[in-house]
Parts: C-alpha cells; sequence; structure tokens
C-alpha cells in the first residue's frame, strides 16, 4: 500500500503519475448528494444549464466522493433534476484525501474566473454561427452583450448583431435596448469574466 501523505498534500499515486484515463459511472441521480456548505451560488445557470444538456448532451460527468457527495457539478446536477433525468454520469473521486476534495471543490470554481475572452476571436466564432440554427440563448450571453460583440469590426456582424437583438426581443416580449441601436458600435466593455454555465 502507498504511504499516506501527511494532510493536505497529495499522495505520490496522485501527483507523481500521468493522466490517465477518468472512470465514469452511470448513477441513480438521488443517490447523488449535494455539499451542504458548497460556497458557489448557481441558481442563476441552472436553466441555462439545462437547455445545454438537452441539447448538446451531458458531456461533463458530475464529480462525487467516495460518500455520494457532490465535489463539481452542483449546477449540471440541478439541471439533471430539472429535466427529470433518472441517471447522469459519474466520476468518484475515490483517490483524493478529503483535504484535496475541499481545496478541489473550490479551484473548480474560481478557475474558471481567471481565463478572459479575445475579443479579437471571440466575434469571428460568433458570427460563423449566423446558419447554424443554434439558439443564442444557449450560449450565456444576454442580448447586449451579443450584440456589441457581434456589430465589432465588419458590417456583416452590424446586421447579424441587429437579428439576434430582435430574436431576444420577440423571445422576450418586448424590445431590448440592442435592438434600437443601428450602425457601427464602439468595442465593448469585456463580457462578464468567468462566464460559464456548466458548475
Amino acid at each position: 500500500m502507498p504511504a499516506e501523505a501527511p494532510p493536505g498534500r497529495a499522495r505520490p499515486d496522485v501527483a507523481g503519475r500521468e493522466a490517465e484515463a477518468v472512470k465514469l459511472e452511470n448513477w441513480p441521480i438521488d443517490r447523488i448528494k449535494p455539499y451542504e456548505r458548497n460556497p458557489r451560488a448557481n441558481d442563476a445557470a441552472v436553466e441555462a444549464v439545462a437547455e445545454s444538456i438537452k441539447r448538446f448532451g451531458f458531456r461533463q460527468p458530475i464529480v462525487v466522493d467516495a460518500e455520494g457527495v457532490i465535489v463539481c457539478g452542483h449546477t449540471r446536477w440541478k439541471a439533471a433534476r430539472k429535466l427529470g433525468l433518472d441517471k447522469v454520469p459519474v466520476h468518484v473521486a475515490s483517490d483524493l484525501t478529503p483535504e484535496q476534495i475541499r481545496a478541489y471543490r473550490i479551484a473548480d470554481n474560481k478557475t474558471a474566473e481567471l481565463a478572459e475572452w479575445n475579443l479579437d476571436l471571440l466575434p469571428i466564432e460568433l458570427a460563423e454561427l449566423q446558419d447554424a440554427g443554434i439558439d443564442w440563448s444557449l450560449l450565456g450571453f444576454d442580448s447586449d452583450e451579443l450584440a456589441k460583440l457581434l456589430a465589432l469590426d465588419t458590417p456583416r456582424r452590424a446586421a447579424l448583431a441587429r437579428r439576434v437583438a430582435t430574436r431576444f426581443a420577440l423571445r422576450n416580449g418586448g424590445v431590448s435596448r440592442a435592438g434600437r441601436r443601428g450602425g457601427r458600435q464602439a468595442r465593448p466593455d469585456r463580457p462578464r469574466r468567468g462566464a460559464r454555465a456548466a458548475g
């Protein structure tokens, strides 16, 4: 048996080994338990994540500890319950110490906030979805953010921005501020950091 590591330090068999294939299991959703002291408020993201799962499939497993308590994936768990799923993919992090579990739970949420969008490339990626039939609401941006991003640099993106704003306005039963704007717009403020729907 490998030697036990001091509290808070990875065991040698965890820190020193090469990456291995993650073992996945399908668990009944009722077997999974939320972490009662989860410091991340995620209710606002549940609907978007549920829609993403419905359209794209359950692509990221819920990570749990040996007792079935969620380490990463509270939002996906809530979204799966909202969709009425009976089973979900799970990875059991049985090789992590309780201290590592606690640290991983925090790091998984915090590290996402450290990334930023490349505002030269993001508008290009969005523009190429123009004719793909993708529901823009799945992307996690609101109508004003999308309109600003899509109006960058070219008339084609400006026209697409107006179309997107109109679709949002019709879906929400009103006219968005972006829908009333015309012409070229200044470079937008940066979108919110760490914007992702998966939790």
